[in-house]
C-alpha cells in the first residue's frame, strides 16, 4: 500500500490481473448507464415540463420501447456473466498443488503451518508502531511473514481457532473466509517477489525465488 493512493495494489497473479480488469469492466459500463440515465432524466425534465409541453400525449403504452428496455438489461447482464464466470471458476477450481500452506487464524494473529517442508509453523503477529523498521507500513507489517515461492502453484486451506477471520492477499486477488471448524481453500501463483499486505489482521506476505 502507498499513502494517499487510490484503486487497488499492482496485482502479483493471474487471478488478480484478471479481478481488476474484470472491475474496470464494470466500472465502465455503470459509468455508461449512468450517464445514459442523468442525460434521459434531464431531456425529460427540460423537453416535457409543463411549460415547453402544455398538452400531455394521450397514449400510456410503446410495445417498442417497453421490450427494449427489457431486452438491452438482459444483455448487459449476459455479457457481464460471460466474463465473471470465468474468474469465478478460475477462482473456486484448486489446481494441482506443488506446495500447501495451513493458515490459522487467531484473534490478533495468524498461524502458519507448512506440512509438505519438514512440517514447518509459525505465528505471525502485527508489528507494533514502535517496532516498525523502515519501510515497514504501519497495521500492514508483521514479524513473522506468510511466505511463498514465486511461479509456484500453492494451495491455501484456511480455518480459525476462535472466531470468523478474513483470509486476504489483495496483490494475490484471494479472499476466503476463516470459520471454526471448517476448513476452506483456496489458491494463488505469485508471479514476482515482492512483500505485501492485507487489510487490518489479514496477512502479510512475502515471495521468493525456488
Amino acid at each position: 500500500p502507498t499513502p494517499g493512493a487510490t484503486g487497488f495494489q499492482p496485482a502479483a497473479t493471474e487471478l488478480a490481473r484478471d479481478l481488476q480488469w474484470l472491475d474496470g469492466m464494470l466500472l465502465v459500463i455503470i459509468t455508461i448507464i449512468t450517464l445514459f440515465v442523468t442525460g434521459l432524466m434531464a431531456w425529460v425534465f427540460i423537453r416535457y415540463n409543463r411549460k415547453s409541453n402544455p398538452t400531455p400525449a394521450t397514449f400510456t403504452h410503446h410495445s417498442a420501447l417497453e421490450i427494449a428496455w427489457t431486452i438491452v438489461p438482459i444483455v448487459i447482464l449476459v455479457f457481464i456473466g460471460a466474463f465473471s464466470l470465468q474468474v469465478l471458476f478460475k477462482q473456486q477450481e484448486i489446481p494441482a498443488a506443488d506446495i500447501n500452506i495451513k493458515v490459522t487464524g487467531y484473534q490478533w494473529y495468524w498461524g502458519y503451518e507448512y506440512p509438505d517442508n519438514g512440517d514447518i509453523s509459525l505465528i505471525s503477529n502485527m508489528v507494533e508502531d514502535a517496532d516498525l523498521e523502515p519501510g515497514q507500513p504501519r497495521l500492514f507489517a508483521a514479524d513473522e511473514a506468510m511466505v511463498v515461492p514465486v511461479d509456484t502453484t500453492v494451495r491455501v486451506i484456511v480455518t480459525a481457532a476462535d472466531v470468523v477471520h478474513a483470509f486476504a492477499v489483495p496483490q494475490f486477488g484471494v479472499k476466503v473466509d476463516a470459520i471454526p471448524g471448517r476448513l476452506n481453500e483456496t489458491w494463488l501463483r505469485a508471479e514476482k517477489t515482492g512483500r505485501g499486505s492485507g487489510r487490518s489482521l489479514l496477512p502479510i506476505w512475502r515471495c521468493r525465488r525456488r
